[in-house]
């Protein structure tokens, strides 16, 4: 369970998703069409990721053994942790200059289709640490007493989409407020979202860690 919500949380926090979501509503061409492509890409990343998790492991749920769970968890807290440290210095060099939209979001104003759909999966493939915990969060659906272990691989993959799908809900439903909004939202995460981000990874990588040092010794 700590695995499953901890990939959902994270993923659901990923920075990069979000802004880069955000840098496309806010464009002028095909803002609408780009973003949907962007979040397929991004979703057929995850899927795959399942289908190929599910193959290694078998679809009997069997999984691997506990004391290689238990190492996995113990080596994925520890990749956590020193993950959300990096994110909490880099942060507090940022805090000494004024936030500001990271570069990389310039070359999404303008997108063809067949960019953002690229740009989906490649935000996902970058980010190592949500790549790891996605990766256990599978690893233990295929290894638990489950009755529809893919009912629950969906559920993860709709929490990690959430990052792409809140703005862009609030982009359909409220269109004239949208746009401040978004702004809005944008540069509160500039400003902040690394912390969370940050804060979240050493939550999760303290637990993981816990459980499987636990395990390993009882």
């Amino acid at each position: 369970m700590t695995q499953f919500v901890s990939a959902a949380v994270i993923g659901a926090l990923s920075p990069a998703a979000v802004l880069a979501t955000i840098a496309i509503l806010a464009a002028q061409q095909h803002a609408l069409r780009n973003a949907v492509l962007l979040l397929l890409g991004w979703t057929l990343v995850l899927v795959g990721l399942a289908v190929f998790m599910r193959a290694v492991l078998g679809a009997g749920g069997g999984g691997l053994a506990d004391s290689t769970k238990a190492i996995l968890n113990l080596v994925l807290g520890q990749v956590l942790i020193s993950f959300g440290l990096r994110r909490i210095v880099g942060h507090r060099v940022a805090a000494q200059a004024i936030p500001h939209t990271p570069g990389w979001m310039k070359a999404l104003d303008d997108m063809s289709a067949l960019k953002a759909l690229g740009m989906g999966a490649l935000l996902l493939l970058i980010s190592p640490a949500d790549v790891a915990v996605y990766l256990s969060a599978l690893q233990g659906i295929e290894g638990a007493d489950l009755s529809d272990p893919v009912l629950a691989n969906i559920a993860l993959v709709g929490a990690i989409d959430l990052c792409i799908l809140v703005p862009l809900a609030i982009y359909v439903v409220m269109p004239r407020r949208a746009g401040r909004v978004l702004e809005a939202g944008r540069v509160w995460l500039v400003a902040h979202l690394h912390i969370v981000a940050a804060g979240s990874m050493l939550v999760f990588g303290a637990l993981l860690t816990l459980s499987g040092a636990l395990h390993l010794l009882t």
